[in-house]
């Protein structure tokens, strides 16, 4: 009975002195400017996701660069040669440029899908849009989880 507890004692004083952080979230700088090329309405509403998580009362200033372009290509035809699904990919290439200490990080960020063509055009419309708002949301959380790794690192 003592050597067990002697047992799980030991072993709770090795896990718990690993020297594990809890990883933190938290952005610890304000963006100054954000500045968005390529798509419009990709560019537009990563720029509105991402004016949402700037840190009001911090003195570090940051500026991002976002170059958005979207690619629509064909996936699949049936028998008679008429399109049935198209492909959908979104990359998103971010520069942070520290703005105390004038140094930049780059990432690229790649998301794709595909949708299938409605019986109106209006339904194939309705379709690609849905995935594009989607593939946009996925790469928002990217950018703001890389934001907030690269925050927490300096």
């Amino acid at each position: 009975m003592k050597i067990n507890f002697l047992y799980i004692i030991t072993t709770a004083l090795f896990l718990f002195s690993c020297g594990y952080k809890i990883v933190d979230n938290k952005i610890n700088f304000k963006i100054d400017e954000i500045v968005s090329t390529g798509d419009k309405k990709i560019s537009y509403n990563l720029k509105n996701k991402l004016s949402l998580i700037s840190g009001a009362e911090e003195n570090n200033l940051v500026k991002i660069n976002i170059n958005t372009n979207k690619t629509k290509s064909i996936k699949e035809r049936n028998v008679k040669n008429q399109i049935t699904k198209h492909n959908v990919k979104i990359v998103s290439k971010v520069e942070l440029v520290d703005l105390s200490n004038m140094k930049s990080k780059k990432y690229t960020f790649t998301k794709n899908g595909d949708f299938n063509v409605g019986s109106k055009h209006s339904d194939t419309l309705n379709n690609e849009k849905k995935l594009v708002d989607l593939l946009t949301m996925s790469i928002s959380e990217q950018i703001i989880e890389a934001l907030a790794n690269y925050s927490n690192d300096s």
